[in-house]
């Protein structure tokens, strides 16, 4: 089976559409992909990395206080963990779905952006006789 990689030029499209992200989401530090988000020619997974402190201010909810002493002591189970949505670790009220939302925003954005590149920047694929663009999909969030 062949390994798959991002080119340089497919690296410089996220990493446009990462940026634009950022101007919309101040908490977005960066991104990420490794080998298992590659292994699907239709879908481009990609993880978000965030500042915690950040994150807390855009929501503005505080950060649950046994969460914050584990970020602050840098400890492993939550310092770089992989979360499903920028707000799994605020202590926000039971009906806030506001980290979902965003999410799902974050998404559209991106995708919307991407198609927009030129394709040297884009990844695609082909499937049949036709090709296609990879759909982006912000699955994770890397908490810092």
């Amino acid at each position: 089976m062949e390994k798959k990689e991002l080119t340089p030029n497919q690296r410089r499209g996220i990493d446009l559409i990462v940026k634009s992200l950022k101007k919309k989401y101040n908490f977005i530090q960066g991104w990420n992909v490794d080998d298992d988000d590659l292994k699907y020619d239709n879908t481009l997974f990609i993880g978000l990395t965030i500042d915690s402190e950040k994150t807390s201010d855009y929501y503005g909810f505080r950060i649950r206080p046994t969460i914050k002493r584990f970020l602050d002591e840098r400890d492993d189970y939550w310092y770089g963990r992989s979360i499903s949505n920028p707000t799994v670790y605020l202590d926000l009220p039971d009906n806030n779905d506001d980290g979902y939302q965003s999410k799902v925003r974050m998404n559209e954005m991106a995708n919307t952006l991407y198609k927009q590149l030129p394709e040297k920047l884009q990844r695609r694929y082909i499937s049949g006789d036709y090709e296609h663009l990879v759909n982006l999909n912000i699955f994770e969030f890397i908490i810092y």
